[in-house]
């Protein structure tokens, strides 16, 4: 693994092809440290993965990201990393995708942070560790889709697997009258509508169609909580106010978004 992770270092920083001599006294992991080198924002190893994912090495692409995420000038190859022991069946792992999307998701980078939280979610909600951890799903999910950074930048599909997933009153341990799982499903679709996607934005727009015909008591809540925030619009406006041409009215409406699901969810656990 050692000559690999070297060789490859070689390869992509463009030394010589011949395998590095390890220093004395250094320890295998160190020397792979040593070995890989910074390029641009992320690092040669990180390199060296992409390379051989694209060959369709899987083996070899893991043993590179597995480099890049020890080394720790970024977190990409500890995303790539968790990644394939997530979703590739011959080298799924899902203890190891947990260590580094955790890894991933509590770092501050808004590219990649709020996905490693979209799996951190869908790995407690599904129980793939150990026992389903419903409160511990809502709130990795809540990161991907509101809370991650305060841009903020989203994973859209993280918010509409959080839709997908809101907990009911007795699972958040919070009194029903209080807890309205309809309105925080709302606020997620329009958020993941934000995201270019126009699907989630069909999604809250029926959510909301429905709490009309039922005279769902959240709809009062959600007029103050609009007011609250600043938001120009009606509550039956959020699904539609995104625009993804015009990025700092997005942010802008993503923001108020963000301050909509604090007020929502204020009295969860």
């Amino acid at each position: 693994m050692a000559a690999f992770l070297m060789m490859t270092g070689a390869v992509v920083t463009g030394a010589s092809a011949a395998e590095p001599t390890q220093s004395a006294g250094v320890s295998t992991g160190e020397q792979t440290i040593l070995d890989c080198t910074p390029d641009a924002n992320v690092d040669s190893f990180w390199r060296a993965g992409v390379v051989a994912e694209k060959r369709g090495d899987a083996q070899a692409a893991l043993a590179a990201y597995e480099a890049s995420c020890s080394a720790g000038f970024q977190v990409g190859g500890c995303y790539e990393a968790g990644k394939i022991y997530f979703l590739n069946v011959a080298l799924r792992d899902y203890e190891a995708a947990q260590e580094r999307m955790e890894r991933v998701c509590g770092s501050d980078d808004v590219g990649i942070g709020p996905y490693a939280c979209k799996y951190l979610g869908i790995i407690y909600r599904n129980g793939l560790t150990g026992e389903p951890r419903i409160d511990r799903a809502f709130a990795e999910l809540s990161r991907a889709c509101f809370l991650h950074n305060p841009a903020p930048f989203i994973d859209g599909d993280g918010c509409k697997i959080l839709a997908d997933s809101i907990p009911n009153a007795d699972e958040m341990g919070v009194d029903e009258e209080i807890w309205q799982p309809e309105y925080i499903a709302y606020l997620a679709f329009a958020m993941g509508c934000s995201d270019d996607m126009p699907v989630l934005c069909d999604r809250a727009l029926e959510i909301h169609r429905r709490a009309v015909a039922q005279s769902a008591r959240w709809l009062g809540r959600c007029a103050e909580d609009v007011e609250a925030v600043g938001f120009a619009g009606q509550c039956e406006d959020l699904s539609r106010a995104a625009s993804v041409a015009d990025y700092d009215q997005r942010q802008a409406f993503r923001r108020r978004l963000v301050s909509m699901y604090h007020r929502a969810t204020e009295f969860a656990g």
